[in-house]
């Protein structure tokens, strides 16, 4: 960790960037700091960087960014990107050894936000998501009236933040990270989050969505484990080129409820008004009044006083983390999110969206994992039935890819179910495959025999054993195969860690269309085998027509629609030429007609294995 201090220096500050919301926010509020250094600005147009050095009285104008992370007398970084910059350049600053104050969002996603964290940590420095409204004494009373129980215990939420419809600006891109979700819903539910500590339950999400796909307007209702619950509203379209905006907070306890239209992020006297029933049941209400001043201000006084003193940050890694796989869940429910190259696990384990599967790939040695992993896969998925993993132990070795780069996934047989037989196939996986763990590990299939009657209860032991292997850091991440909800419900009521995969066969033709809606409603990530339903589907003239408006082969444009539905991808091929097809499924989106057509299709290409068949 980087050495504390002394407090009475003032920490030297550089802006990245000449955004609105620094010049009309974050930099007034240094300007009023304490122990704050204005001293360098970075803008890739330095006439523009230069125009801020001059109107704000900084001590430095950098053209590019690059140049202010090479200055080591900066210590911090304020940093208002667009929100698909923030991941880039965050990375760069903490490595760059600069504690880094980074404007909310901070990243497009869970998996983005983790990676900065990590790089915080591994180079001794600060990261802080700047929500500057919950430094405000305005949410602090708010929190202490409903901790001295005047309200009783909080059952429902309801929260608003509506603003004007944007010109220009990055919040209409959608490819840059704008919408009202990212824009103004991430106060929605940061406000929620700071108010109700429980685990999320489910996400109900609506959004109007303008012909770029960018989300205008949202409602949302989200439910939290407690029995809480929770709404709000967050959009960009009240006016056009007005100042209108509309903000509310309604807070329901079991005594009494809380209402304020206050503005989130506002100054001066804000107020809230707390209404309880007497003794005669008659209603009371009183105000409170909040002096606030900026929150901006409060806020760089507190990511000083942490560089300054080691304090830790009010906007802490796992409030940002927990507010970012909200708004990920809320993303994926409102139909905003149309591809993912990479998957998070409840656990915070990150799943790469396009694996390799194995089965039957080693027939002639190792070349085929070897040329899998030479093309660029990371995720290799197999089993101790596929009677492979000494050769993909093997290829892995040869190829000098460090085994943490490496998502490895192998299965338990249901042969081999039942506590110490998961322990011993679990050993024999790990040292034919020369690790000692495995990023994931599951059950292969929920019955050896249709009419086995004692299938739970192998299954529970075994489920009890893997539980151990993941408390014992050799599995990073546990699951299921080929279980479907009936599989699934006696497990669930039993488990201690939940079961975070499902890998099940899925392609256009055989979506299982129920099972995947108990896994959504569940929690549990639906992994995708034969996602290109045995090759019967990559001749078919309807697909070949689809595919063809986008440029693709048949195989990307199964596996695209897949992506887009949510869903990571196991494809395997012994062909370089389609092992480099399969990973380039990014570049292009299907549309809602044919993602409908790919959906309805009648049953074909399915393999004819079923759990509970022989």
């Amino acid at each position: 960790m980087i050495e504390e201090r002394n407090g009475n220096q003032p920490v030297r500050w550089g802006v990245l960037g000449t955004a609105g919301i620094a010049a009309g926010c974050t930099i007034p509020g240094m300007q009023q700091a304490k122990n704050c250094r204005l001293y360098a600005i970075a803008g890739r147009n330095p006439e523009k960087a230069k125009a801020f050095k001059e109107r704000f009285s900084f001590e430095k104008a950098y053209h590019g960014y690059d140049a202010l992370l090479s200055d080591p007398d900066v210590e911090a970084v304020y940093i208002p990107l667009p929100n698909n910059l923030h991941c880039e350049w965050v990375i760069k600053a903490l490595n760059a050894k600069k504690h880094v104050l980074c404007e909310k969002p901070a990243a497009m996603n869970e998996a983005e936000l983790r990676r900065m964290f990590r790089a915080a940590k591994e180079n001794g420095v600060i990261l802080m998501e700047a929500f500057a409204y919950l430094h405000s004494p305005f949410l602090a009373k708010l929190k202490q009236v409903i901790a001295d129980g005047e309200i009783g215990t909080i059952d429902y939420i309801d929260t608003a933040f509506l603003t004007q419809d944007y010109t220009e600006d990055f919040r209409l891109h959608k490819e840059l990270g704008g919408g009202g979700i990212y824009d103004v819903g991430c106060y929605c539910t940061s406000m929620i989050l700071s108010l109700i500590d429980a685990p999320v339950s489910y996400v109900k999400a609506q959004a109007e969505l303008d012909s770029t796909g960018v989300d205008h307007m949202a409602s949302v209702l989200i439910g939290f484990s407690d029995g809480a619950r929770a709404s709000f509203h967050a959009g960009m379209i009240l006016g056009k080129d007005t100042c209108d905006r509309y903000d509310r907070l309604f807070i329901h306890g079991t005594k009494g409820y809380i209402r304020s239209s206050a503005e989130y992020n506002g100054e001066g006297t804000l107020s809230f008004d707390i209404t309880v029933k007497n003794a005669d049941g008659e209603r009371i209400t009183r105000t409170e009044c909040v002096t606030a001043g900026s929150n901006y201000c409060m806020e760089i006084e507190q990511m000083n006083a942490c560089i300054h003193s080691g304090q830790t940050p009010h906007i802490t890694e796992d409030f940002s983390v927990r507010n970012m796989r909200l708004l990920d869940r809320i993303l994926d429910a409102a139909g905003y999110t149309e591809s993912k190259r990479e998957f998070v696990l409840p656990n915070g384990v990150t799943v790469p969206a396009v694996g390799f599967g194995s089965y039957l790939s080693t027939e002639h040695g190792t070349q085929t994992i070897t040329d899998a992993l030479a093309a660029g896969y990371r995720y290799i998925d197999t089993a101790k039935f596929y009677n492979n993993e000494a050769e993909i132990g093997e290829a892995i070795a040869q190829s000098g890819i460090p085994r943490a780069d490496i998502f490895l996934c192998s299965k338990v047989w249901p042969t081999d179910l039942g506590r110490e037989n998961t322990f011993a196939s679990f050993a024999e996986s790990c040292r034919r495959l020369k690790t000692d763990y495995l990023d994931l590990y599951l059950i292969h299939w929920p019955k050896n025999e249709a009419d086995d009657p004692e299938w739970f209860d192998k299954v529970q032991q075994s489920w009890i054993a893997m539980e151990e292997l993941y408390k014992q850091g050799k599995v990073r991440a546990v699951g299921v195969s080929n279980f479907l909800p009936h599989h699934l419900r006696p497990l669930l009521e039993i488990a201690e860690i939940r079961p975070m995969v499902d890998q099940l066969e899925l392609h256009a033709g055989y979506m299982q269309e129920y099972t995947l809606a108990y896994l959504r409603e569940q929690g549990i990530l639906p992994q995708a085998w034969s996602p290109l339903g045995r090759a019967k589907l990559l001749q078919d003239q309807e697909i070949t027509k689809i595919a063809a408006k986008y440029g693709c082969s048949n195989a990307q444009l199964l596996l695209r629609y897949l992506n887009q539905r949510g869903i990571p991808v196991i494809p395997k091929s012994s062909s370089t030429k389609r092992m480099l097809e399969n990973l380039d499924i990014f570049g292009f989106t299907i549309s809602g007609d044919d993602m409908s057509y790919l959906s309805c299709l009648p049953e074909r290409g399915w393999s004819g294995e079923h759990p509970d068949a022989e």
